[in-house]
């Protein structure tokens, strides 16, 4: 693999699937399915002022995203999670960064797969 990856670390999802190229492939396309969802559920919370939905929204995303190695993602949605726990909302800036980490994630777990599958 010699792709070059800037939001994810596919290194970090290949060890936990023990080196099983497969297997990563899957949970990989399980995370482009149900990850969309997760971002829906974060963005519809805020908007609601649902800080408690928020929290988990963002907890749950944010445990999802650190399974690629998404740190820079994980890393703004943990600050957003512990925010929101103190009892502060998110600002509209926060979330379009979300949003647009999310989208460059999202293509790079994309890429991630077609170069996984060119080499098994």
């Amino acid at each position: 693999m010699t792709q070059s990856y800037l939001m994810i670390a596919p290194p970090v999802l290949l060890a936990a699937t023990g080196d099983d190229r497969e297997l990563f492939c899957s949970l990989s396309q399980t995370f482009l399915d149900t990850a969309p969802a997760l971002l829906a559920r974060l963005e519809q919370a805020a908007g609601a002022g649902a800080l408690t939905a928020f929290v988990h929204a963002c907890h749950t995303l944010r445990g999802t995203t650190m399974l690629l190695g998404g740190h820079e993602l994980s890393a703004l949605l943990a600050e957003l999670e512990r925010q929101a726990r103190r009892g502060e909302p998110p600002g509209a800036a926060p979330l379009q960064q979300v949003a647009r980490l999310f989208a460059l994630t999202c293509e790079e777990v994309r890429l991630s797969i077609a170069n996984f599958q060119d080499i098994q």
